[in-house]
Parts: C-alpha cells; structure tokens; sequence
C-alpha cells in the first residue's frame, strides 16, 4: 500500500511540472519575435531607479520608407509587486512613444522587452524588431538643499542643479524645478534618487541654482557618505596601548635601576649591627 501512494504522487508531481512547465513556454511564445529587416530601434531607458520610482521609457521608431508604426511592450521582475504596466500597446503616427512605468517596491532587476511593429512602404508588409531593457531598482536616498530668496519679491521658475562628486569622477543629478520662492523667506527642497546612482564611499554634494538672487543658506557643499562611513576609532586605541606600553617600560627601567641587597647580605649586615649595640 505505502508503495503504491508513493507511485501515485510521483505522477501526481509529474502532471504538474508538465503543466507548469507547458503554462510557462506559453508565456514566453506570446512574445513576437524580431524579422530580419533593417528596421530597428533603441528605447532611452534609466540604468537605475529607486523602489516605486515613477519614470518613462522613451523611444523612437521612425524610419524612412515606414509607416503605421506601433509597439507591444512586455515589463517583468523575479517580484513584479508594484510593477506597472506589466503590458502596454500603443500606435502612433510619427513613431514616437512614452511608456510611463512605475518601479516594483523590492531591489531587483525589471526586464523588458519591447517590439516594434511599422508598414514597408514599398512591399506593405509589416516589419518588427523587439529591443531589450534591463533597469536596476535600488532604494531611495534623499538630497536637500536650503536655499533663500534676499529679494522682496517672488521668484518664478527656480532650478536647483545637483552635483555629487567623488574624487576626480562627477556627476549630475536629474534637476529639482522649483515654481516659486516667495520673497524674503527659506524654501528647503528635496530630491529622491536611487542609492545606485551615488558614488560608493565619500562624496561632495554641491548645490547651484539659475538665478543669482536664489543663494543656498549655509556651506556651498556638503560631505555625506554612502554606506557606512569609516570608523577612526582604532587611532584612539592604538594611542592609548602605545601610551600604556610607554608607562610600563619607564616603571621596569626605575626597578632595574634600583640596587637590591642579597637578602644573605642584608641578614649579615643586621647580626654586625645587634653585635656592636651590645658591646656598647
């Protein structure tokens, strides 16, 4: 009997792995596969993005002697929880498109795969290509920046530059647009980037604005770090043995330069000194 349950829930997780397995090629053959053609494209993508991060991927896909243009796009990850739009479609006139994605709310990779589909004005088939993305998802870190207006009156139309350097190497951060400073007062702005994106270990945030009136209360430049920020406790500790080490060789050189009497001696020495007090 004990044989013949194991038999029969061996088939039963056979008939599952088929199933899963059948269910999984299906997925994978709704995605149309690229014709050799020289119609092609390349989707502007961002290498990374924080968890939740709202962003678009843009792409053009006009091309001389094409016409009718449209797009299936696929998005996925290990946890698509958050992830949105898993499918999108969409045609377009020009061959120009925007999908608006929204990031997973876990650190992993999206894929994408995106499929390009336009009319060969000379033949009147239809043409495709499919492109590949890969973004990183990483979690967010927040810059901010006080800044203030001197003047008496509203500022319009304010852009704060983000600069983070790190070393010799650089980089600009995506501008914080800012509607209006009103006058006399501290606007404190605030922006959210993927961690990702910041050099690992010390870094230089530097913050300028487009308007010469608009200043940045406070330091010019900030030092933060990314990751754990180095720990200099070991020089107080090695400072405070080599100390102690100093203290210990002054007391043994005061002891080895104090004259010790042989105890024999110093027995002797007394018996002399009773002797003569008793022949006084």
């Amino acid at each position: 009997m004990k044989y013949k349950l194991l038999i029969l829930f061996s088939v039963i997780f056979a008939l599952i792995a088929l199933s899963g397995a059948a269910s999984a090629s299906s997925i994978y053959t709704e995605i149309p596969e690229a014709s050799a053609s020289g119609f092609s494209f390349t989707p502007s993508v961002p290498a990374c993005v924080y968890e939740n991060e709202s962003f678009n991927v843009n792409l053009s896909i006009a091309h001389p002697g094409y016409h009718n243009y449209s797009i299936a796009a696929y998005f996925g990850a290990v946890n698509d929880t958050g992830l949105s739009p898993l499918f999108h479609y969409d045609k377009s006139a020009n061959g120009v498109f925007s999908i608006a994605v929204t990031a997973p709310s876990e650190c992993e990779n999206i894929y994408g795969y995106i499929n390009g589909y336009a009319i060969d004005n000379s033949t009147g088939h239809q043409v495709s290509y499919t492109s590949s993305i890969t973004i990183n998802v990483s979690r967010p870190i927040v810059l901010s920046a006080t800044v203030q207006n001197s003047d008496p009156v509203p500022i319009y139309n304010i852009t704060l530059t983000y600069t983070i350097t790190h070393g010799t190497s650089s980089k600009i951060l995506p501008p914080s647009h800012v509607a209006k400073i009103n006058g006399n007062s501290v606007y404190k702005d605030n922006i959210t980037v993927p961690v990702a994106s910041v050099y690992k270990g010390k870094n230089t945030l530097t913050v300028t604005t487009n308007n010469p009136v608009i200043t940045l209360k406070g330091k010019p430049s900030l030092v933060f770090y990314n990751g754990k920020a180095p720990n200099y406790d070991w020089v107080y500790y090695i400072a405070a043995v080599a100390v102690a080490f100093a203290i210990f060789l002054i007391v043994a050189s005061g002891r080895r330069n104090t004259v010790r009497v042989p105890k024999w001696k110093r027995s002797k020495s007394s018996k002399k000194v009773q002797k003569a007090q008793k022949t006084k």
